[in-house]
C-alpha cells in the first residue's frame, strides 16, 4: 500500500483512490504510475523529461479530481500520450511538457466547479466531442490537429473566457446559476446514471470520439458525434430532467 506521504514525494506513486474507466474491457482508469511505466522509455524515467512527465499526469489528476469532482470517468492514457509525444519533438522537451500540463490543469479550473461556467464533467473534454465540434467548424484547416494539441488548447482557454464574459452579462444562453448548481446547455440529462448509461452505452458500440483508455487510440472526426450522442438518449429515453 502506498502511503499518504509517498503521494507528495513520488511523483510515480499510485494514486490513493479508484478512477473510472470509460473501456469496455475494464473497470478502473490506468494509473498515473502505471501510465508511466508504459509510456517513458527506460532512458527517460531518471531525466527531467521523465519526472516532469510523472509529475505532469499527477498535476492533471488532482485537478480533475479538485475542479470535477463528480466526474465518473477519468481516463488519462491518450491524453498523457499525445502531450508526451508532442513534447517530445520540440527544442526544450521537458519546458513545453510542463506547460503543455499547465495549460491543461488551467482548462479544468477555468471549466470546473471553482468557476462560474461550473460544468459537471469533464468527459467531452476528455473523450474528444469538444474536440470534433471544433474540427467540424473548418475541417480543411483543423482536421490533423489533434485533440490535445497546445492549438486545441489554447482555444479552450480562450473560449472560456468568451463564456465567463456571457455568464458575467446574464446571457440567456449561458446565464448565472444559481448557488450548487451545474451547467448543462445540452438537451439531454447529465445526471450520473443517465450520463453513465449513455456513455457506456455509445463506448460499447464504439461512437466515443477519442478513446482517451488506449494509448495507441486514434482519434476520429469524421462524424457528428455529439448528434449521434443525442439520438442515442433519445433512443435511451434519456430527456433533459
Amino acid at each position: 500500500m502506498v502511503r499518504s506521504s509517498e503521494l507528495y514525494t513520488n511523483p510515480y506513486a499510485r494514486s490513493a483512490a479508484p478512477r473510472f474507466s470509460l473501456s469496455p474491457s475494464r473497470h478502473d482508469a490506468t494509473s498515473c504510475a502505471e501510465i508511466c511505466a508504459l509510456l517513458l522509455t527506460e532512458d527517460e524515467i531518471d531525466t527531467i523529461l521523465g519526472r516532469s512527465f510523472a509529475q505532469g499526469i499527477r498535476a492533471v489528476e488532482e485537478n480533475l479530481r479538485a475542479h470535477f469532482p463528480n466526474n465518473i470517468y477519468a481516463d488519462l492514457d491518450y491524453l498523457a500520450t499525445a502531450l508526451l509525444q508532442e513534447a517530445r519533438g520540440q527544442a526544450d522537451p521537458p519546458t513545453y511538457l510542463e506547460t503543455s500540463f499547465a495549460l491543461t490543469t488551467d482548462l479544468f479550473q477555468l471549466y470546473g466547479c471553482n468557476s462560474p461556467i461550473h460544468f459537471r464533467y469533464a468527459h467531452d473534454f476528455l473523450y474528444g466531442f469538444d474536440w470534433v465540434r471544433w474540427v467540424q467548424k473548418m475541417p480543411n484547416q483543423r482536421r490533423n490537429t489533434g485533440p490535445f494539441h497546445r492549438i486545441f488548447l489554447h482555444y479552450l482557454k480562450g473560449r472560456a473566457n468568451e463564456l465567463l464574459s456571457l455568464i458575467a452579462d446574464d446571457d440567456s444562453t449561458y446565464p448565472r446559476l444559481e448557488p450548487n448548481r451545474d451547467r448543462n446547455p445540452f438537451l439531454f440529462s447529465r445526471g450520473p446514471s443517465d450520463e453513465t448509461r449513455l456513455h457506456q452505452s455509445l463506448a460499447d458500440d464504439g461512437l466515443i470520439p477519442v478513446k482517451a483508455w488506449c494509448t495507441q487510440s486514434a482519434p476520429q472526426c469524421a462524424y457528428d458525434y455529439s448528434a449521434l450522442r443525442e439520438e442515442r438518449a433519445q433512443q435511451l429515453r434519456i430527456d433533459h430532467g
